[in-house]
């Protein structure tokens, strides 16, 4: 649903960061024949990413990194080669994009109203206010993959966990150097029985899968991403949690590279979930959702506090063109797992509100079998509690478990 332009704006986003090298992608159906057009168009070297154990944070000059499932891929292309590429895109064979950069960043933990929620010994209050407590669904048979800064692996919630992983950021391995990946696994496919405090995790029998696609200060790239979205098509993932963004200027479309290659991994099968971004300053600034979440096949995800008042840095739907907020979830005072030492932390934001929703998904696809692909999206976009805020803030309302 679009919204009209009618938030404040004293003042502007910045404009995305980019990496120098392109996104391309591409009209042809299989990937020998996607890696021939790459390779005759302009005399790029080919990588396909899952002959790969890992995927490098850098290409040389003159590659081309495919994700085969997707139809897209990452190119380091020189000026000649550029040029020979724009003449197939005019043609319609190809879109060709710059990358972005892409974050993970918490947001301010006060949103100026009062807690009228709060977590019990039982459970933490977006599980309640949500009604993952009540929902006899724990997500069991589904598969969630978190792209993030990683997972503890060895943390004591997750140490007897199967749990798939794969890192796309460069060397750096699986394990979470940052938190915030863990933090927001946490909140996905948390425990029901945590080895301390209440439970925080909303589907805690989902297959949890973990794809690490950003560095220890939570950087990454569109190209990192789209590997770890690849490897969650393959690996037959029903729901990928995508708590990262970068911003998005004021009345910018949204890419469509990367808004046709999340329509293409919805059409297999895997639905996306991404925060509406924390550059807001609410009541007086109102920032557009932020990308990958301002593509309309991805679903965006704001925050709210434990009134369910929108949380002062949330973004919104502000752009006409795309940029929509689908569905609001807890994101004030988050608690999840972190790694070890610490094992437990607080955090709040969009990033926290996403693998709220991308929980729920799993225990609404778990409820329906038939329920995969844009099915399940609809379906998840269908289980909301209407709320006091505008749709420009909150979507729908805000994201509720079955029962």
């Amino acid at each position: 649903m679009r919204t009209p332009r009618n938030a404040p704006a004293a003042r502007q986003a910045p404009g995305p960061a980019y990496t120098g090298r392109s996104l391309v992608l591409l009209r042809e159906r299989t990937a020998r024949a996607q890696a021939a057009l790459l390779r005759h168009a302009a005399g790029l070297r080919i990588a396909v990413s899952s002959d790969f154990a890992t995927t490098r944070a850098a290409l040389a000059p003159g590659e081309a990194l495919l994700f085969e499932r997707l139809g897209a891929a990452v190119l380091d292309a020189d000026p000649e080669q550029t040029r020979a590429l724009t003449r197939r895109h005019s043609q319609g064979a190809l879109l060709l994009e710059p990358e972005r950069r892409v974050r993970a960043r918490l947001g301010a933990a006060d949103s100026g109203a009062g807690p009228p929620l709060a977590d019990t010994p039982a459970a933490t209050w977006g599980l309640e206010a949500t009604r993952v407590s009540s929902s006899p669904y724990q997500g069991r048979g589904i598969r969630i993959a978190i792209l993030d800064t990683g997972l503890d692996l060895c943390h004591p919630d997750f140490a007897e966990r199967a749990v798939i992983s794969r890192s796309f950021a460069g060397d750096l391995p699986v394990a979470d150097g940052n938190g915030h990946g863990t933090l927001c696994a946490g909140i996905a496919c948390g425990p029901e029985q945590p080895a301390q405090g209440p439970r925080y995790g909303v589907a805690p029998a989902a297959a949890l899968y973990v794809a690490r696609v950003l560095d220890d200060d939570a950087d990454g790239t569109d190209g990192q991403v789209l590997a770890g979205i690849d490897w969650a098509v393959r690996n037959r993932c029903a729901i990928v949690s995508l708590s990262i963004g970068t911003p998005v200027a004021a009345g910018d479309s949204y890419p469509m590279v990367y808004e046709q290659a999340a329509a293409r991994a919805l059409g297999a099968g895997t639905v996306l979930i991404a925060p509406a971004g924390n550059s807001s300053q609410r009541p007086d600034t109102i920032l557009p959702v932020e990308h990958p979440a301002s593509c309309p096949s991805i679903v965006a995800v704001a925050a709210v506090d434990q009134s369910l008042a929108v949380a002062a840095f949330s973004n919104g739907g502000v752009d006409p063109d795309g940029g929509a907020v689908d569905l609001a979830a807890p994101g004030i005072a988050i608690a999840s797992a972190s790694p070890r030492p610490a094992l437990y932390q607080t955090g709040s934001g969009t990033s926290m509100a996403a693998p709220f929703v991308a929980g729920i998904a799993a225990l609404i696809a778990e409820a329906d079998p038939r329920a995969r692909g844009a099915a399940l999206r609809e379906a998840l976009l269908r289980a909301f509690r209407p709320l006091a805020a505008p749709a420009r803030d909150v979507g729908a309302g805000l994201v509720q478990a079955p029962r």
